[in-house]
């Protein structure tokens, strides 16, 4: 039987590619891939996202572990979420799960180096089921994650990497509070009560919440474009900006690609009362080169599948007198 202290031990001696020339003293000259991923698989089961012994190649997970990532590695060294799930069956209490009739092919190769190749062989990965247990007690997570945290990273940047758990477990009760709110009450019941969370929660809970309304697809231009490790296109607009309205419901958001955000919130791209695309006169100007853009004009908006979730009108006009550029 596989008991906690056992379990710490063996997290505390992964198998991992040391070398001064290729990682820094932040993750103490050892590759960083696998203790990341096992603290982005122990958020989704603070979360509540994991309710069976399977731990799918998602985008969340990969979400996570890139938020881990961009913690400890240098700006430019992009991570790779395949590595360390496929290479993590080594250390024994990680079982990949093939996907009927890639048994062979799994029990063969000694290496998989992309997402896309990992989801045409394997269903996900099994944890040793003591294991499994310890990752559904709460108490037992914060022991694992503290030997990953402390075995693994310079005392630097420990404190940084315990308290984004905490954060990415706060961001993801306040998306999923907006989003649950929406759905007993109207846009405009949810103006305050934000101020009580510290703007990295806040942020990447808005974020995740206007993500998941619009399910990765901007609003104006339709472009939805997910990588299989989960970088999305899309951003989280505020219509009223936050530092005005203090407010993070969908309703004043909108899901937009990085080219629609950056038009609308310099106001060259608005919504009119009708749910259309508006285009700027100044879009003309200045020897501009708008492309595609001027295609979006009286285009309908895309919203969410949710009607809940749709702008605030009342935002849009604010935005419209405000912020949209006019002649």
């Amino acid at each position: 039987m596989g008991t906690l202290e056992n379990y710490l031990k063996q997290f505390a001696k992964l198998r991992v590619d040391s070398s001064r020339a290729r990682w820094s003293p932040i993750t103490k000259y050892c590759a960083p891939h696998k203790p990341l991923l096992l603290l982005a698989v122990l958020d989704l089961f603070s979360q509540g996202s994991i309710a069976s012994n399977l731990i799918e190649i998602s985008p969340d997970l990969g979400e996570l572990f890139n938020i881990y990532w961009s913690k400890v590695v240098p700006p430019g060294h992009r991570a790779n979420l395949a590595l360390p799930f496929f290479h993590l069956k080594s250390e024994g209490f990680w079982h990949l799960l093939p996907i009927p009739g890639r048994e062979s092919f799994l029990a063969a190769v000694r290496q998989i180096r992309s997402v896309n190749q990992l989801h045409k062989t394997v269903l996900g990965a099994k944890l040793d089921s003591d294991l499994y247990d310890l990752f559904c007690d709460k108490d037992a997570r914060e022991a694992l994650r503290v030997v990953l945290v402390e075995i693994y990273f310079a005392d630097g940047v420990q404190k940084e990497l315990i308290e984004q758990g905490f954060v990415n477990f706060e961001s993801f009760r306040y998306a999923q509070t907006l989003l649950g709110d929406l759905e007993k009450s109207s846009a405009k019941d949810i103006l305050g009560g934000a101020d009580m969370y510290a703007s990295p929660i806040r942020d990447q809970g808005f974020r995740r919440a206007i993500i998941t309304a619009y399910n990765h697809r901007c609003a104006f231009c339709g472009i939805r474009m997910l990588t299989p490790d989960g970088h999305t296109v899309l951003e989280a607009a505020h219509i009223v900006p936050w530092s005005i309205s203090h407010n993070d419901d969908p309703c004043n958001g909108l899901g937009l690609c990085r080219l629609c955000h950056w038009a609308f919130d310099e106001g060259l791209l608005g919504v009119s009362s009708e749910y259309a695309v508006t285009i700027s006169p100044e879009l003309n100007n200045n020897d501009n080169i708008p492309g595609q853009v001027l295609a979006l004009a009286e285009r309908p908006i895309l919203g969410p599948s949710n009607k809940v979730y749709w702008p605030d009108l009342d935002a849009l006009r604010w935005h419209r007198q405000n912020v949209f550029r006019r002649l």
